[in-house]
């Protein structure tokens, strides 16, 4: 079972919310935050509360946690809702990714999947790569950079972003680049 938890204490003071797909907006504790990707459902608190709450994807449309956007997609019309880490949107294109479950509950190794898609979510390119120390690994990793800046070229802040994860990453096996997705991070680059 894959769980992906945020505790973002250090985080700037954002305000932390639920979009539902009615249109209500629930605020929630930045400082704790859940995805059972497996079930489907986000964990969440309220603010002055210790209570953990839940709500299934197809229930939302989106969550800000503090530097975060979570948000539900029906990929290529898909009837199945899963949930994606946005890192950016343009006016014509939107970069999400996610964390594929591992057959084997035993090994580190950790499959993540980037979708760039168009206004309509329909997927215009994709890239699956992993964490492990191979040749073929390595080579898959090498491509994040230069797919993304293709696309996203005129997202600056994304860029640089990106930037600063792959500099040196061809020197340990473009592992770094890694932590661009572990740490995600949202950037808006609608004109």
């Amino acid at each position: 079972m894959l769980f992906l938890s945020i505790n973002s204490f250090s985080m700037p003071a954002f305000e932390s919310f639920i979009l539902t797909n009615d249109g209500s907006k629930i605020t929630i504790k930045t400082s704790y935050f859940r995805i059972d990707n497996t079930e489907k459902v986000v964990y969440y608190k309220l603010p002055n509360s210790d209570i953990e709450s839940k709500i299934k994807f197809k229930d939302f449309d989106y969550i800000h946690i503090g530097t975060n956007k979570f948000k539900t997609y029906k990929l290529n019309n898909s009837k199945e809702v899963n949930g994606y880490f946005v890192l950016s949107d343009t006016a014509s294109k939107t970069l999400i990714f996610t964390t594929k479950p591992n057959e084997d509950e035993e090994s580190s190794k950790v499959n993540y999947v980037f979708y760039i898609l168009d206004l309509n979510n329909n997927i215009i390119d994709s890239l699956e790569f992993d964490n492990l120390k191979n040749a073929k690994s390595n080579n898959s990793r090498a491509d994040i950079f230069s797919k993304i800046q293709f696309y996203f070229k005129d997202c600056e802040m994304l860029i640089t972003r990106i930037e600063s994860y792959d500099k040196l990453s061809a020197q340990n096996q473009n592992l770094d680049i890694l932590d661009f997705f572990n740490s995600p991070v949202y950037i808006e680059c609608i004109k």
